[in-house]
Order: C-alpha cells, then structure tokens, then sequence
C-alpha cells in the first residue's frame, strides 16, 4: 500500500507533525484517532485482565480492604 494515497497511518508508526500545523484540524484528527486506539486497546486489555482468577494472596489482601470498618488517610 502506498503511504501517499492513505489517509490513515500505520499502527505502532512515530508521526512527526511540524509545529506550523498543529494549529491545523488534521493535528486534531490525528489525537482524537490515536487516543482512541488508546482506549479500544486499554479497554481490551482490562476486558481480559478480569478474566483472569486472582491468586490466592490478592483475594486475601481484597478481602481484608473489603472487611476493614474504615480506611485510615495518610
């Protein structure tokens, strides 16, 4: 695929925008898309984090957070 005839990037690519155009609507574009390539990918990320079972040691520290009266403030 030709890079020129895209108007989208490749993932995981460095974009180098100049200083000129980040006042342009296309510096704009390119966050709002990169952060949510962000998003979706955390999201997925913790979707399959909390399929995993905790270890016995972490349900035990969740336990005793859940069952404490009060938290103490530092």
């Amino acid at each position: 695929m030709d890079y020129g005839t895209d108007e989208d990037w490749p993932e995981g690519h460095l974009i180098v925008v100049p200083h000129a155009w980040r006042g342009d609507g296309l510096w704009r574009d390119m966050q709002a898309e990169a952060q949510e390539r962000i998003g979706t990918t955390l999201c997925e990320m913790y979707a399959e984090f909390l399929r995993e079972p905790l270890s016995p040691g972490l349900q035990k520290a969740i336990l005793s957070l859940e069952t404490e009266p009060t938290m103490r403030r530092l």
